[in-house]
């Protein structure tokens, strides 16, 4: 195979090459100029472009749905958390003549805002001679989108210095309790009142919060209370 090349010093020039030499060598020797024209170039970075924005989705896409998965475990964590110190509460609720167990039906803007007030036994001194007494006052209520516990210390001494007052939840939608009444074998959306001062025989407790998207979700919990009698 016989090639002739042209150079601006010596002029035409012969080169020889085997029968057997690659096509492609032999084009690159015949167009030493040759490279890749304007269309290609742009289509290769259109190509480029496009991979890159799909990629760029699905990234966005990947971190969005962990935000949510985190968010809503987070609401999760709070409500259980919410209902896991309520039941702790209601075990240790005890009956007092003076201060009965009381729980309220209400609403706000239509949804449930029941209101939750007993005494308790499960309190613990934050000193040893302080005036404190192992039986308090607990009272639990939805604030607006708030889920607040009120503790009284001390309820045989009441000042504004003995009202311990949490915040446990926001984004709360809904509070509602019902009870367990024995004696009528039924629940009801309301206790105490009327002279009554027994204990539900249980307690159902849902709470529902709002997540990012404003997505309700009810969590709920059943407490049963120690027989004391009435």
């Amino acid at each position: 195979m016989i090639f002739q090349l042209e150079t601006s010093n010596v002029g035409r020039r012969t080169l020889f090459l085997p029968e057997h030499c690659p096509l492609p060598v032999a084009r690159c020797l015949q167009s030493p100029q040759a490279g890749f024209t304007l269309v290609e170039v742009l289509l290769a970075v259109a190509v480029l472009a496009l991979v890159s924005v799909l990629i760029s989705m699905s990234f966005t896409s990947t971190f969005h749905m962990l935000d949510a998965f985190r968010d809503e475990g987070d609401r999760e964590h709070v409500a259980r958390s919410c209902l896991s110190l309520i039941a702790q509460d209601l075990v240790t609720a005890r009956r007092q003549t003076t201060s009965p167990f009381t729980g309220r039906n209400g609403d706000i803007s239509g949804q449930p805002s029941d209101i939750l007030a007993f005494s308790s036994a499960g309190h613990r001194r934050s000193q040893p001679n302080a005036l404190e007494t192992e039986l308090t006052r607990v009272l639990y209520v939805r604030d607006e989108a708030r889920l607040v516990r009120y503790e009284i210390v001390n309820p045989y001494i009441f000042t504004v210095d003995a009202v311990e007052q949490v915040e446990l939840a926001t984004g709360v939608a809904g509070f509602n309790v019902r009870y367990y009444d024995r004696s009528a074998k039924a629940w009801q959306d309301a206790w105490g009142g009327e002279g009554r001062t027994t204990l539900p025989g249980a307690a159902m407790i849902e709470l529902t919060s709002l997540n990012a998207r404003k997505a309700p979700r009810t969590y709920t919990a059943y407490v049963s209370f120690p027989w004391q009698g009435g």
